[in-house]
């Protein structure tokens, strides 16, 4: 009885219907039943296993950056592959659906679902497997970066996030040419020659950013300033805080971020402010005249004297008579700060304080004016 049963199932699973066998339908559904199932775990074993092809790192420690920036990308490529391996079950029924459109005089278009399908998967299959790549890319620069950082490499510092933008732009560039040539046969080589040519109008046409790019690795090469530095381009004045493919971008003591184009920063005169030990400034103030010798000389000592008891400020700190204007005579305060500041220390509170003092002994006398500006 039992054989007569296995015998009736097995011919069950042996049926044809639409030129497949039903058993090739139940491996179809098995296999789309396992994707939902096993996608999660599978991407999971597969991100721990690439990320073990990175450099010696703690995996424990960096678990949740690796699942952010690998796991998902995963899932979707482990998804995609076994999704086609599911639908490729039926290629006999997919082969027999076809969409003919007529061509006139040049005959009829047959286009099989099984092809469309084909490529359609085949293009996921490139996008995701290029985001996959990216992603490890992004994790290899968390963990250089985050070496430079533990080991103060300026150097490093500046020069990894150009080439991780470079090493994704040429992925996608790589990529784009896979997919045109597998998914869409375009003659892939063919196409290369004729951007070569093309290439030289696009050079002249995007004259500026192709200056900027190669700025961008003068700037890498020659090493003028780095990340972190302060610099000085005419009145711009700022923290370089990224140094990208056409741009640098400066942060100011007031927090305006600054986007200059890297070829001015290296067709114009710069000052790096962070090669100094010490940064001058200085206090211009407005005295009316009616003052006597003495006096004067009294207010020279105790400016002098207030601006330099004011910590960090160094020596040497100058009080010297500058313009004569119609009314008025200027006073000009003159001291020098460390450099870099003390990390619990502003520009912009350090000076307040400056004023301030200078301030508070003009105010003390009636025929003193206030002061007018600072440098």
């Amino acid at each position: 009885m039992s054989l007569i049963l296995l015998d009736i199932d097995w011919r069950f699973f042996n049926r044809v219907y639409m030129g497949e066998k039903v058993s090739t339908y139940f491996w179809c559904v098995g296999i789309v039943l396992a994707t939902l199932l096993l996608k999660r775990p599978m991407a999971a074993l597969l991100t721990r296993i690439s990320s073990k092809l990175t450099a010696r790192f703690s995996y424990m420690q960096h678990k949740d950056t690796i699942r952010e920036m690998l796991f998902k990308p995963m899932e979707q490529l482990v998804q995609t592959v076994l999704y086609f391996v599911a639908i490729n079950q039926l290629d006999v029924l997919l082969d027999k659906i076809a969409i003919h459109h007529s061509m006139g005089v040049n005959g009829q278009l047959n286009i099989r679902l099984g092809d469309i399908i084909d490529h359609v998967f085949y293009f996921l299959f490139i996008v995701f497997f290029t985001r996959v790549i990216t992603r490890f890319v992004d994790f290899i620069y968390y963990l250089r970066m985050g070496k430079a950082e533990s080991e103060m490499n300026h150097s490093r510092l500046q020069l990894l996030p150009l080439i991780k933008e470079m090493a994704k732009l040429v992925l996608w560039i790589l990529s784009g040419f896979w997919t045109l040539g597998s998914v869409f046969h375009v003659n892939v080589p063919a196409l290369i020659t004729g951007l070569g040519i093309g290439g030289v109008a696009i050079a002249l046409a995007g004259k500026e950013t192709v200056e900027n790019f190669f700025a961008a690795f003068t700037i890498l090469s020659d090493k003028p300033f780095q990340t972190g530095d302060v610099i000085k381009l005419g009145e711009i004045e700022g923290t370089v805080e990224r140094i990208g493919f056409r741009s640098t971008r400066l942060r100011n003591a007031d927090g305006s971020a600054y986007i200059i184009p890297n070829q001015n920063l290296v067709s114009q005169n710069l000052i790096n402010l962070s090669a100094r030990a010490a940064r001058g400034m200085k206090v211009v103030a407005n005295v009316k005249y009616g003052i006597n010798h003495e006096a004067l000389t009294q207010l020279i000592a105790k400016l002098k004297e207030a601006v330099t008891a004011i910590p960090p400020v160094r020596e040497p700190v100058e009080v010297n008579i500058e313009t004569f204007d119609k009314e008025t005579f200027q006073l000009v305060i003159s001291y020098q700060l460390p450099h870099p500041l003390p990390s619990d220390t502003s520009l912009a509170a350090l000076k307040r304080d400056v004023n301030m003092r200078v301030f508070e002994i003009l105010g003390a006398n009636a025929t003193m004016g206030t002061p007018v500006g600072t440098a």
